[in-house]
């Protein structure tokens, strides 16, 4: 096998719109095994950077910025239909 290491990154910037801005970065090194599946493995070791970035960031002391790198909320969804008249 000629691959023997994997190396990840992942670093997110979330501005808190007064000028300032805080960036948390994670990196990954993996050496690998010859048993491993190199396939799966640069996926899974992002996915994990990816959720440790997040969750550093989320523990900001600045509400902005933790409100910055939440999740969108799902829309609720309209009981509207095409037969009700629009309200003006």
């Amino acid at each position: 096998m000629s691959l023997s290491v994997i190396r990840v990154s992942f670093s997110r910037q979330a501005n808190d719109g007064d000028y300032g801005s805080e960036t948390a970065r994670c990196e990954f090194e993996y050496t690998v095994a010859d048993d491993d599946d190199v396939h799966n493995l640069p996926s899974m070791l992002l996915a994990g950077a990816r959720a440790h970035v997040h969750a550093e960031l989320s523990k900001s002391p600045n509400w902005k910025v933790r409100r910055a790198i939440e999740e969108p909320k799902p829309l609720e969804p309209t009981t509207w239909t095409p037969d009700e008249d629009l309200p003006l």
